[in-house]
């Protein structure tokens, strides 16, 4: 959503006019209801996945996506991510889950998937092609494990005209994300080249955000900010660099969704 331009300035006068400060916030303090980061699901639902259906869930980290997709829709999932760790983390889950036998958890990158070709009715990508390095080779890879007129559904954060070179700087750096990504017309020109029709595009802006905050589910990322900066040098000693540098960018990247200067997108992408 774009911004409302003004002209002129508030003067003082306006500032301290016959206005009900208190009636403000508290319209303010009402809750939008937003959607949670599960609603993502509902774009799987409308597309009627059912038990019938291999997904694909690319960068899937330890299979909880995967799990999900499972239990909802029945569905048989192959979660693909290229940390270790991550598949270490994600095997005792999986074997204790009730829905466990619908998951394979594999290693392997969006660049390189470990599937034949046609492999998948449906490719899910939730929140991780900012990390990739080439998107024109990462999506002519999903189009290739995708049956004929299969589905690739891709929830991604892009930025807008509001965020600063300073702050796309800080945000990308701390986050191991490729600039490059955070493109939307750069974006869907890839997805145009690797051969998929784009059938739907939902902005959801910060939605997820305020849902997890009004729900309490998140951190205070501006209060995680503030402190980083003001014990900067005791938080390096006490947790290390990268893990001061992952938390810092993190707040950061979560703050900026908040004022607008990135937005969340969820497509839906068909191979023509």
């Amino acid at each position: 959503m774009a911004d409302r331009k003004w002209s002129d300035p508030v003067t003082v006068e306006q500032m301290y006019g016959d206005w009900d400060w208190e009636a403000a916030v508290a319209a303010v303090d009402r809750s939008l209801d937003p959607r949670p980061s599960s609603s993502i699901f509902d774009a799987l639902e409308s597309l009627g996945v059912g038990p019938n259906d291999r997904v694909l869930d690319i960068g899937g980290r330890d299979g909880h996506h995967g799990l999900l997709m499972a239990e909802r829709f029945g569905c048989r999932v192959v979660s693909v991510d290229p940390a270790p760790a991550n598949i270490q983390d994600g095997e005792k889950t999986v074997a204790e889950h009730e829905h466990g036998h619908l998951i394979t958890l594999a290693l392997g990158t969006i660049e390189q998937i470990p599937a034949d070709d046609g492999a998948f009715t449906l490719v899910f990508s939730r929140d991780m092609f900012a990390h990739v390095a080439d998107a024109d080779v990462a999506l002519a890879e999903c189009a290739r494990v995708l049956a004929a007129n299969g589905v690739m559904v891709l929830h991604q954060v892009f930025a807008t005209d509001l965020l600063e070179p300073i702050e796309a700087e800080q945000v990308f750096g701390h986050t191991a994300a490729v600039p490059e990504r955070f493109s939307v017309d750069g974006f869907e020109q890839a997805a145009r080249t690797a051969g998929f029709t784009i059938e739907d595009v939902e902005v959801l802006g910060s939605e997820w955000y305020e849902a997890s905050q009004e729900a309490g589910t998140a951190p205070n990322y501006l209060l995680q900010v503030s402190r980083l900066r003001r014990a900067q040098d005791a938080l390096i000693a006490e947790i290390g660099e990268v893990a001061y540098r992952v938390v810092y960018g993190n707040a950061l990247w979560s703050i900026n969704q908040m004022l607008g200067k990135l937005e969340s997108r969820i497509y839906v992408l068909r191979r023509s």
